[in-house]
């Protein structure tokens, strides 16, 4: 059996739910399943405990992050060597999707569970239809039509009785009195049960403690979203973590700038400059009082205990952290993508880099380090045919950047130049026109324009012209290209014949025949030159002559 539920994730004192563990085999019959519900109500620990309780009945466990599109897309792809498709590391994403629904659609007894999607969109082209089973796990409302499963508090007994499970107390009174208190919240009753299993606290002090804090907190700051017994658990085991562990309390900020799940703990050591040398006695803290969840290799943290950490830093904290977690994954990252053995580690750090730049720019800030992160992650999915992705990305890099050096920068042109092409790519001919457009515009207001980078980007502008039917457009831009390459590189460069193949297929559509062959024998004479009569660029130049040829007979 392939089980790709993520490791640390499941709660091993997961109690109660009897009634939708029960409904929700039933409904699974039927079509995929949505459990819907705020942060922190146990949706995820209620998917997961129904694939273990039903293991048995499939091949396949499967379990994909949907909190954001690239991760999904990463994550959907992956799915692909362990379900034995033949798969590359460079192989394109969409095209891994498309392998991995269609053999998911035509097998059964498999379990695949989307988990933190933020709207029905969202799993557009990765929703098998039909085959096995799906479960889909959100806060967000807005899914009509879906068969949906309301996840509240857990019922009084049954919050009692995890409470009594966690604590291994016999107290049950005194477990339904702080039950009540906490308003049956699955993540505060498991932070609580917790605190009292690894302090020896009764529970009766513990409801105590709780109140006094809840009477002092009343009324006061807490992150969205967040119920107030949940506030005040989280003030509470925290610091006590401060109190024993001030490695476990830096390390639970930390948490805040990185992804919450599959987290690897090794990313948590190359951020030196943050952390002391050694990281396991504060995720040992962290994990006794049930901050934090450590696999062999990985430790998941709840989203809404990472969003309880960022909340108690300032603005300057805030930054400072931010700063030198993207500076550390960015290093991680690396910036030779051309060498494939690099994109494991790219695809295991990705989560972390979207949410570390993300952080920083909630701050209104942005760096070089974020730049360059940015940058690297963008053309990373770009080249894995994530481009709906990286798109996301070069938009954000974009806004960063102009921030950094204003809207006319050269680097804002650099990036406007890599979008043109996600977006050519995607279909977005006007959008890609209008990148490469601006791009030309900023690079030639420079003092000492890079003519280079001109002629580049007047190439890429020409493609998308001559794909919209602008030909005369298209042709003066190829036009524009080929000078600025000869006078750079001479008249019998393999760039310089690059450019004249392109012009001559602008100008065989457009009629221009007479032009388009003394191009393309020009192109076709330099290709077979220096590249040989079996390179693709020669044997284009060549077929391209012979179209001519038909073209000019019929």
């Amino acid at each position: 059996m392939i089980n790709l539920f993520l490791k640390g994730r499941r709660n091993p004192h997961f109690s109660g739910r009897t009634s939708i563990l029960r409904d929700l085999r039933d409904r699974l019959k039927d079509g995929p399943v949505l459990l819907l519900g705020p942060g922190g109500i146990g949706k995820s620990a209620i998917a997961e405990e129904y694939g273990r309780i039903h293991s048995g009945e499939y091949d396949h466990r499967l379990w994909v992050r949907a909190w954001d599109e690239a991760v999904l897309a990463s994550d959907y792809a992956s799915l692909a060597e362990p379900l034995g498709i033949p798969s590359e590391e460079d192989g394109d994403v969409s095209d891994l999707a498309g392998s991995v629904r269609a053999h998911l659609e035509e097998s059964g007894r498999w379990l695949l569970v989307f988990d933190g999607a933020p709207a029905p969109d969202a799993l557009d082209g990765f929703l098998p239809e039909g085959g096995g089973d799906v479960i889909v796990t959100s806060r967000s409302p807005g899914w009509p039509g879906w068969s949906a499963f309301e996840v509240g508090p857990l019922d009084l007994q049954e919050a009692a009785d995890l409470l009594l499970k966690r604590t291994d107390s016999e107290d049950a009174s005194g477990a339904r009195a702080l039950a009540e208190e906490l308003r049956r919240h699955p993540l505060a009753l498991e932070l609580a049960g917790a605190y009292i299993r690894w302090t020896g606290a009764s529970i009766s002090r513990y409801l105590g403690a709780l109140r006094g804090r809840l009477a002092e907190t009343s009324g006061g700051r807490k992150p969205p979203g967040f119920p107030s017994p949940l506030t005040a658990v989280l003030e509470i085991s925290v610091e006590q973590v401060g109190a024993a562990s001030l490695e476990g309390l830096d390390l639970l900020t930390l948490s805040a700038f990185l992804a919450p799940e599959d987290l690897p703990i090794d990313l948590l050591e190359k951020t030196a400059a943050l952390l002391p040398e050694s990281v396991e006695p504060g995720l040992r803290a962290l994990d006794r009082r049930g901050l934090l969840r450590l696999g062999e290799d990985l430790l998941f943290v709840h989203p809404l205990v990472q969003a309880f950490a960022y909340s108690r830093l300032d603005e300057e904290e805030r930054k400072a952290w931010a700063d030198e977690t993207v500076r550390a994954i960015g290093i991680a990252f690396g910036s030779h993508l051309e060498d494939l053995s690099t994109w494991p580690e790219c695809r295991r750090l990705l989560p972390s880099a979207l949410v570390s730049t993300k952080r920083l720019e909630e701050e209104g800030g942005g760096s070089e380090e974020a730049s360059l992160l940015l940058n690297q992650v963008g053309l990373y999915l770009q080249r894995r045919g994530d481009l709906r992705g990286s798109k996301e990305v070069l938009d954000r890099l974009i806004v960063i950047d102009e921030r950094l050096h204003g809207p006319d920068h050269p680097e804002v042109a650099t990036d406007l130049n890599n979008l043109g092409s996600v977006l050519r790519g995607l279909g977005d001919l006007p959008g890609a026109r209008r990148s490469f457009e601006q791009a030309i515009a900023i690079e030639e207001s420079q003092p000492t324009p890079d003519r280079l980078k001109i002629a580049i980007r007047a190439n890429n502008l020409g493609t998308v012209l001559r794909t919209l039917g602008d030909l005369p457009a298209a042709v003066a831009a190829f036009e524009r290209a080929l000078a600025i390459d000869r006078e750079a590189y001479g008249p019998n460069h393999f760039k310089t014949a690059i450019r004249l193949n392109n012009l001559g297929e602008a100008l065989q559509e457009m009629g221009d025949l007479e032009e388009a062959r003394g191009s393309y024998q020009r192109a076709f004479r330099i290709f077979s030159q220096f590249l040989g009569p079996g390179h693709h660029y020669t044997r284009r130049a060549e077929e391209n002559l012979a179209s001519l040829r038909e073209e000019g007979s019929g």
